[in-house]
């Protein structure tokens, strides 16, 4: 290894040579040479600050010409793995060493030339702030103060210390600081420190702001009175939510005058407010805040209705497609009222009418009627009815807006009798349309007659009625000379697909015959009934209704045009047919039973006599 070169030169010099004698006495010579002049040695030189976050350079110097340089760096004689270029940054890792680089030159055919320098020991880093930190927000009690602490090189970690008029306030070590009743007055500053591993911990505080002013309420709502603002009611003032939270106080007002006493919560209306102005201000407290106070808008003293009763529901069927009527009875004194439909509690859009239609909307619903009262002077009521059942599918037969709905189209083939099958049988008991020990015949006694008939609707249809066996051969007659002429029927089927209710097959518009009437819809006795016996059958309902005894009225409306499709009148053509097959008519009779057609009454099977018209004593 080469520590260094001489390069000898000629020179008039002498040199002085120590020799060593056999007895150890060294001898000095001075031997005569030429002049010799020796180049200076290698170096390395380290430039920078010695401090953590700082970058050491190093620089060879009077190495040989040709010499490849490379640096070794070492803390504490530990080398720094991967240090191979002149540039050395001082980690934290670094605090407290002493750094060595070692140059190494090297080049083909010679030995390496080297030289080591040392700096230390590595001091802590300096953080460096730049500007003052500052604070922003509202000098108010309540609001909330926010430290800015500016940029700090390199990044530290920031702490705080908020001040009152210089003093530390405990617990305020946040960057954000909201201003307390106790610093009303005072002007408050931040202190920030910045801390980093390695580096002297560097602290920098703001200037102080202005005086903290009183705070103001963020939310500070306007009072309602809850209640009904009538004589002789208690009602109670709803404050709202007030932030921050206060101490609140009331005054009851008439007319805009503070009443004497009247400070609770609470107010009794005595009569003599009748028709005036009431009113409640809120007035809200709290230490370090600017006191606020809000006034309710006035609401005028009624008086209550005498009577205000609750309103009925009344509906055939809650069905979907059914009609529901309100019936809002008796109100004294007398009021204006006006109706909403409501759907399990929530308002039905649109319906305001005394009637209601059910919807699919109401299916597995229930209903209410709300009905409210309005009179000058008096407290608008609201009353709402009981609910309904609830909502059902449409009835079978029906369409879901409540009309009759049209039965499937089939192809034709003539009328045929057949003996009823058990599970037919199974529907009719079910359905009561016949009930043992109260009606006539059994099983054995009725035919299913399969019957083609042409529809309102133009096209062919296929139905049945259950009849008397002993009736069945003019029962097949009636049917297919009708469809040879082409006389419309809407629907033809046993009532027992209506659960035996006459009344909803007559709605649904559907020709039927047996039917062993329960008490509330029998009009004679079952035990003469021709439809009891199974020899009556009722066409087209709807266009040949009859006067119920009942009512007085025409059911299950009033009759179609004598010229309607469908339509039964004297000497029509269903008429002239049915008729001329020995079958009576009660369309003549007091009640104008146009649908009807019977065997004769009391029931009896076809005799052959041909009753006449306006023969009286028929029922249904």
């Amino acid at each position: 290894m080469r520590s260094f070169q001489l390069r000898v030169v000629l020179v008039a010099l002498c040199v002085l040579v120590a020799s060593t004698t056999s007895t150890g006495t060294a001898t000095a010579l001075a031997v005569p040479t030429s002049s010799v002049a020796a180049t200076a040695a290698p170096t390395v030189t380290v430039t920078g600050l010695v401090r953590v976050g700082e970058s050491l350079s190093a620089e060879a110097v009077g190495f040989p010409a040709g010499d490849v340089i490379t640096y070794a760096w070492a803390a504490d004689g530990v080398p720094l793995a991967g240090t191979v270029d002149a540039r050395l940054s001082l980690t934290p890792a670094l605090l407290g060493a002493m750094i060595t680089v070692t140059a190494t030159g090297r080049q083909a055919g010679q030995p390496d030339t080297t030289a080591t320098a040392t700096v230390g020991p590595v001091a802590t880093g300096v953080i460096a702030p730049v500007g003052t930190p500052s604070v922003t927000g509202t000098l108010r009690v309540g609001s909330v103060l926010t430290a800015v602490p500016g940029t700090w090189s390199p990044a530290a970690t920031l702490s705080y210390q908020w001040r009152a008029d210089g003093v530390a306030i405990s617990g305020a070590t946040a960057r954000t600081y909201t201003l307390q009743p106790g610093d009303r007055t005072r002007h408050l500053s931040v202190q920030v420190s910045g801390a980093r591993t390695g580096y002297v911990t560097v602290t920098r505080t703001s200037a102080s702001t202005g005086a903290v002013d009183y705070g103001l309420f963020a939310a500070a709502p306007t009072p309602t009175i809850s209640g009904t603002v009538q004589i002789g009611s208690t009602v109670r003032v709803a404050p709202g939510t007030w932030s921050p939270s206060a101490t609140l106080g009331y005054q009851w007002r008439v007319g805009g005058v503070a009443l004497d006493g009247a400070t609770g919560a609470t107010f009794l209306i005595p009569t003599a407010y009748l028709a005036k102005p009431l009113s409640v201000t809120v007035t809200a407290r709290r230490t370090g805040y600017v006191t606020a106070a809000r006034t309710s808008a006035a609401r005028t003293v009624t008086r209550p209705f005498t009577t205000a009763p609750t309103p009925r529901v009344s509906a055939q069927l809650v069905r979907v497609g059914w009609v529901l009527r309100a019936s809002s009875g008796a109100w004294s004194p007398a009021a204006t009222l006006g109706v909403q439909w409501r759907r399990d509690g929530a308002a039905i859009p649109g319906a305001t009418a005394s009637t209601y239609r059910l919807t699919t909307g109401d299916l597995g619903t229930r209903i209410t009627a709300s009905v409210t009262g309005r009179r000058a002077g008096y407290t608008t009521t609201v009353r709402t009815s009981a609910a309904t059942a609830t909502v059902l599918a449409a009835p079978y037969g029906f369409t879901n807006s409540g009309t009759p709905a049209t039965p499937p189209t089939a192809a034709y083939a003539p009328s045929a009798v057949h003996t009823l099958t058990d599970a037919q049988w199974a529907k009719i008991t079910a359905a009561g349309v016949w009930r043992p020990t109260v009606c006539p015949g059994g099983r054995t006694s009725f035919r299913r007659v399969d019957v083609p008939y042409w529809g309102l609707d133009g096209k062919v249809h296929r139905g049945y009625v259950v009849v008397n066996a002993d009736v069945t051969r003019s029962t097949v007659k009636i049917f297919d000379t009708l469809y040879a002429k082409h006389f419309q029927m809407h629907r033809v089927e046993g009532i027992e697909n209506w659960g035996g209710s006459e009344w909803l097959a007559s709605k649904a518009n559907a020709s039927t015959a047996m039917n062993c009437r329960k008490p509330a819809e029998a009009n004679s006795s079952n035990a003469y009934s021709p439809h009891a016996w199974g020899r009556a059958i009722d066409f087209n309902p709807v266009q040949n209704p009859y006067i119920n005894p009942r009512t007085g009225t025409w059911d299950p409306n009033p009759p179609a045009a004598a010229t309607a499709p469908g339509a039964i009148r004297y000497g029509g053509l269903a008429w002239t047919v049915i008729t001329s097959l020995h079958w009576y008519w009660s369309g003549s009779d007091s009640w104008h039973d146009y649908m009807h057609f019977d065997t004769g009454y009391p029931s009896a099977p076809r005799s052959g006599l041909r009753v006449t018209e306006g023969a009286v004593g028929h029922g249904r």
